[in-house]
């Protein structure tokens, strides 16, 4: 390349030659980044085919971010995290466009809490009919103020961990 800007093969030449660089270093992490998140998730409670769309859904995510400089711990952390959620609002979703409504679409995500806490040996959460309905009088009005999916949810189960607490106390 010269001193003037370079020009659009140049660069498409440039990133092709990192890309191959690189492409054996990606693949390393990649690997050691689905171990882990394999073993994470089957350890919180996912089943086998819900730990492997975590892995493919954060693998992405964790490599642009291990790219992009941050940490390892912070970018599989993160892209571990992001993963997650999306499954979780995958499911939600899915109930959605199975012609469920959002009450049942909650209840879905709730009966998942269920399912990953037995998986983990744990009791699942039990919680009284009168909090899982004002929870999802949350998520349906989050629903109408035209918040995302996960926003919906989030909303729900932050009125399940108010009245929850206020239960235990």
């Amino acid at each position: 390349m010269s001193d003037k800007n370079p020009t659009a093969e140049e660069l498409a030449a440039a990133r092709s030659e990192i890309e191959t660089k690189l492409a054996p270093e990606v693949e390393k992490l990649s690997a050691l980044a689905h171990e882990k998140i394999i073993r994470r998730a089957l350890s919180e409670g996912w089943s086998q085919s819900q730990a492997e769309w975590i892995d493919r859904l954060a693998q992405e995510p964790f490599i642009q971010a291990a790219i992009d400089g941050a940490p390892g711990v912070e970018a599989l952390e993160g892209a571990y995290g992001r993963a997650r959620r999306q499954l979780t609002v995958g499911y939600f979703d899915h109930a959605l466009e199975q012609g469920k409504n959002l009450y049942t679409a909650f209840l879905t995500i709730i009966d998942l809490e269920k399912q990953l806490a037995e998986r983990r040996g744990e009791v699942p959460p039990d919680y009284p009919d009168s909090i899982l309905m004002q929870a999802c009088d949350a998520v349906e009005l989050a629903a109408q103020r035209g918040l995302s999916s996960e926003d919906q949810i989030g909303a729900g189960f932050a009125v399940i961990r108010e009245l929850a607490g206020n239960d235990l106390n």
